[in-house]
Formats: structure tokens, C-alpha cells, sequence
């Protein structure tokens, strides 16, 4: 079941739940009670249930803050067009969530060092980042001596405008392609930031077709039952883990 359906039944059923606590409430304590205090109430259990109900518990922030968001436009008396704008905008940014589970997370600088040292002996180095986001890292590897192409792939609609300007501006290429339909095999170095939802049949694929000698990097997410030749800890902030396979 995709997420985003899962989190909206999650949110009926706190509201089952503060309906019922409500109707027990009244023989306690007399109606009627604060709006604000439903709300939160409504935000509250709906970020209790999240994570056990199948959601990532990172969700528990959207599912808390959603109903308190509503409450907050209402009593500002927002437009309601805004509202159709807003989600427009979030689907163009994060499309990719809901299709194939994958949000948009973006690269550091650190990581990004982290890739250069990875490299440094290594000459004509074909670099390929699957699913781009703004495209921070194509334009960077695009200018390392050692690097001969650097491209990326995304298909988030603005995510993809913003890096193919930017590589168009500064370097590296950018394309609209789906990652399942890009062929490993011109690559040396396959970067990957996604999730744990697709690396199972991620790893298939960069099994199949990356060739011997070149290398595949997880950004924060392993591949279940498959041993990495290295594991690095960066000294960042989040404290990355970049899973290195070498294939062979």
C-alpha cells in the first residue's frame, strides 16, 4: 500500500479514536472542549499510530503537523486554491515518494569529498548519480580532472528543471530518465541516495549490468543480504554511511 493512502487511513482511524474519547470525555468533563486541543489531540494520536502501523517514523512529523496545518489555514482563513497550489507544488518536488518510495534527499559536501578521495586514483572515471535531485553532485564531479563524464538522472519535475540548469550552467549532464532504464554499464561509478524500498531490485539491476572493476555507492542505505566491500563513516553532522560495493 502506498504511504501516503496508509497515512490518511491512519488519520480516520485517530479520528475513530478521539471521537470515541470524546463521546467517554463528556461524562467527565463537560463539552464543549478547545478546538485547538482536538486538533493537536487528532495530530497527536495520528503520530503514535504512525510507526506502528507500518509508516517510517519520520513520518509521525507529517501525520502531527497535517491536521494542525488545516486548523491553522482555516482560522487564517486561507484560500482554498492555495491549498490545490501547495500540493501541485509538493507532487512536482516529490513525486518520486509516491511512485517509488524514494524522497528527496540531497548530498553534502561532505559526501561529496568523500566520492573525490574514492576516486582520486582512478583516471577517466564515468560517473553516473541515480536520481540527481538538484544536481549538486554532477556539477561537482563534472569538475574533477579525473572525471570524463558526469551525469544524472531524475525525473521529479522540479528537481530535474533546477539541475539541468544548473549543469547546463556550470557542468554535467542531466536527464528526465526513469533509473530503471539507464544502462549501468557505461559507468564506472554508480552513486545512489534513495532508500531501502527499491535496493533489492536496485542491486539486481547494478548486478547485471555494471561490469568487473567499477563501483557502486549506496548513500545511507545498504543492500539487504549483500556484504559490502567497505563501509565509511563520514564526519558529518548525520554521520553518513556510504556503502561501497566493488564489483567483480
Amino acid at each position: 500500500m502506498p504511504k501516503v493512502i496508509r497515512a490518511l487511513i491512519i488519520q480516520l482511524l485517530a479520528l475513530v479514536i478521539l471521537a470515541v474519547g470524546v463521546y467517554f470525555l463528556q461524562f467527565v468533563v463537560s463539552p464543549p472542549y478547545p478546538i485547538w486541543v482536538l486538533v493537536v489531540a487528532q495530530g497527536g494520536i495520528s503520530a503514535l499510530l504512525s510507526c506502528k502501523m507500518g509508516l517510517p517514523c519520520w513520518w509521525r512529523w507529517i501525520q502531527f503537523l497535517m491536521p494542525v496545518a488545516l486548523y491553522v489555514a482555516v482560522l487564517l482563513q486561507v484560500p482554498s486554491w492555495l491549498g490545490l497550489v501547495a500540493f501541485i507544488v509538493l507532487w512536482l518536488v516529490f513525486s518520486n515518494a509516491g511512485k517509488e518510495r524514494v524522497p528527496l534527499y540531497l548530498t553534502n559536501n561532505t559526501t561529496r569529498q568523500a566520492l573525490k578521495t574514492l576516486i582520486k586514483r582512478t583516471k577517466d572515471v564515468r560517473f553516473l548519480d541515480l536520481g540527481c535531485g538538484l544536481g549538486g553532485n554532477v556539477v561537482f564531479m563534472s569538475h574533477l580532472v579525473n572525471v570524463t563524464r558526469s551525469v544524472g538522472v531524475e525525473t521529479a519535475p522540479i528537481p530535474f528543471v533546477i539541475s539541468k540548469f544548473f549543469s547546463w550552467l556550470r557542468g554535467g549532464e542531466v536527464y528526465a530518465t526513469d533509473l530503471w532504464k539507464v544502462d549501468l554499464s557505461e559507468f564506472d561509478l554508480v552513486y545512489a541516495f534513495l532508500s531501502s524500498e527499491p535496493m533489492p531490485k536496485l542491486w539486481e539491476k547494478v548486478r547485471s549490468e555494471m561490469t568487473s572493476g567499477s563501483v557502486f555507492v549506496s548513500n545511507s542505505f545498504a543492500v539487504p543480504d549483500a556484504e559490502p566491500s567497505e563501509v565509511w563513516e563520514l564526519g558529518d553532522s548525520r554521520k553518513t554511511l556510504l556503502y561501497i560495493y566493488r564489483i567483480e
